[in-house]
């Protein structure tokens, strides 16, 4: 019979980026409920988006070996082989009990020269998990008794300051239960929460993964299992938060595996943990697979006793494939198809925090950098459309570039009712002098226009074309009317019936300021297209 041994991983400062809060926006799960990702079991075997290489590890020996974490600049992991460790047998299972041991890591992760960890820790039974507070002087660990070498216990001891490498002050913690095991503790980055797999009465089924508090005295709230989907019926163990406290790791017999074990991550919301991915037919087997650190931003240690495996359960060191991955698009305007240039696009992610923000080029294209398997909301703005909020997401870690093509529609003009008459408040357009060529932003205030023709679809308007008073009189009359025609043809072009526009020009007849020698800003004013509404 082969004992199924149980640990867990440990952060170090040295290995990872600082800890942040493990507390979500209240708002981050809508971001995938509106991407259409579902947010309870989001698996398909494959590689599913991930692309891992595996190697044998240095330290793996003909006895079952399991990866722990860090203390400090040695990785920690247990095997049931005996350097200078104690030769007592588990009863149960006539294989020798599992002791704590201690690697030297080099410059690329390798691991050698294991030793014997800690003396009086590695006495009487199976130790089976372990973890340490940020300051490295606090030990959490799980050990079997003799008598019942299935069941874990969980203990905290403190490292004597005045021995280096002995724990003093071992104590059993008050929520043990007796009948029930409790293993792989893990602790998050503020000391605050301590995470483990139980059986206890509260589980789905089997083992599910449990969180307790750590009050500022001292004491310990009441276990919970953990909210959202990572619990099943059937077992999870192996719990392990990620340096920036939003993604779990953990092992699973309940999702949808390849077979045995595998390791999937999911994702913190407000509400609990949601988004369950399987990390894929790289890095899992029809064996087990448990154990998943990160000691690089692309490297660390798993265990597994896959088919090549030298003694039942061995480590190995992972490498993850880093795809740079980009999302680009084209924003068009609504009305007219074409593409628009300047718009400020800004790249928000699943917290709220701009992540970037850059502006379209001639062609309408904006680029920016992504990461796999997160949520983002694209905002493009600019005067004279409506704000744009698309909301996309990053599906897996293998693909280059994303595409999200984005439409802004004009902002309707307003219709404004007085007494006598109604019109569409429209900003002044503007021609250049003895011109009737239809530019920026003239053309930007014509679609909102447009839009609210399209809006309406039963008005008719009147466009009345003023000029200022350069030049003679009958000079201006004909560009007045030849400017209003002009802006016919551009409502017409974009699909408004010509039914429902009429064109007149006045000329200088009309000046909203009355003027004998008028200023340049005064012609400007002066020169104007107003749109009546007829019907």
């Amino acid at each position: 019979m082969k004992l199924f041994y149980t640990f867990l991983f440990v952060y170090i400062p040295f290995t990872f980026l600082n800890a942040q809060s493990l507390e979500a926006d209240s708002e981050d799960l809508a971001y995938w409920e509106d991407a259409g990702v579902s947010t309870t079991i989001a698996t398909s075997i494959g590689n599913n988006g991930f692309l891992f290489d595996t190697e044998d590890t240095a330290i793996n020996s003909k006895y079952a070996d399991f990866g722990v974490g860090f203390f400090r600049d040695k990785f920690i992991y247990y095997s049931a082989k005996r350097i200078g460790g104690f030769s007592k047998k588990d009863p149960k299972t006539n294989e020798p009990y599992m002791n704590l041991y201690c690697s030297d890591v080099d410059e690329d992760g390798n691991l050698s020269r294991p030793l014997l960890f800690s003396h009086n820790l590695n006495k009487d039974g199976n130790l089976g998990g372990v973890t340490f507070t940020t300051d490295q002087n606090t030990i959490y660990f799980t050990k079997s008794t003799e008598e019942e070498s299935h069941l874990f216990i969980l203990y905290k001891a403190v490292l004597d300051p005045k021995h280096p490498g002995k724990w003093i002050n071992i104590e059993m913690l008050p929520f043990n239960k007796k009948g029930y095991s409790i293993e792989n503790p893990h602790l998050s980055q503020d000391n605050k929460i301590l995470y483990f797999a139980s059986d206890l009465p509260e589980s789905k089924g089997g083992f599910d993964l449990f969180s307790v508090a750590i009050k500022s005295d001292g004491s310990y709230g009441e276990p919970k299992p953990l909210d959202g989907t990572v619990n099943t019926k059937q077992d999870e163990k192996f719990p392990h938060i990620s340096s920036d406290g939003k993604l779990l790791f953990f092992s699973s017999k309940g999702h949808e595996s390849i077979g045995g074990y595998d390791i999937f991550r999911s994702r913190l919301y407000a509400n609990g943990y949601h988004y369950v991915v399987n990390l894929g037919n790289t890095l899992n087997t029809p064996s087990d697979e448990m154990g998943y650190t990160i000691a690089r931003a692309n490297q660390g240690y798993y265990t597994s006793n896959k088919g090549d495996s030298s003694g039942g359960y061995d480590i190995y060191q992972f490498y993850e494939s880093i795809v740079a991955q980009s999302v680009v698009g084209t924003i068009t305007n609504g009305t007219t198809n074409e593409p628009l240039e300047n718009i400020v696009v800004s790249l928000i992610d699943s917290d709220g925090n701009q992540v970037a923000i850059t502006t379209t080029t001639a062609q309408g294209t904006y680029e920016f950098p992504v990461e796999g398997f997160k949520a983002y909301s694209i905002i493009a703005t600019k005067n004279g459309f409506d704000r744009n909020e698309t909301v996309f997401h990053t599906d897996t870690k293998l693909k280059p570039i994303f595409e999200s093509n984005i439409v802004l529609h004009p902002t309707p003009a307003p219709i404004v009712i007085t007494e006598d008459r109604s019109y569409l408040e429209v900003e002044n357009i503007q021609f250049n002098y003895d011109s009737v060529e239809i530019l920026e932003p003239a053309a930007s205030l014509l679609n909102s226009v447009i839009a609210t023709m399209q809006k309406h679809p039963n008005i008719k308007v009147q466009l009345n074309a003023h000029s200022d008073s350069q030049g003679n009189a009958a000079y201006n009359m004909k560009l007045s009317e030849k400017r209003a025609q002009a802006a016919v043809r551009y409502l017409i072009s974009r699909g408004v019936s010509e039914k429902r526009i009429t064109a007149k020009g006045f000329g200088e007849t009309l000046p909203l300021v009355q003027c004998s020698n008028c200023s340049e800003k005064e012609n400007e004013i002066n020169r104007r297209i107003e749109f009546i509404i007829v019907e």
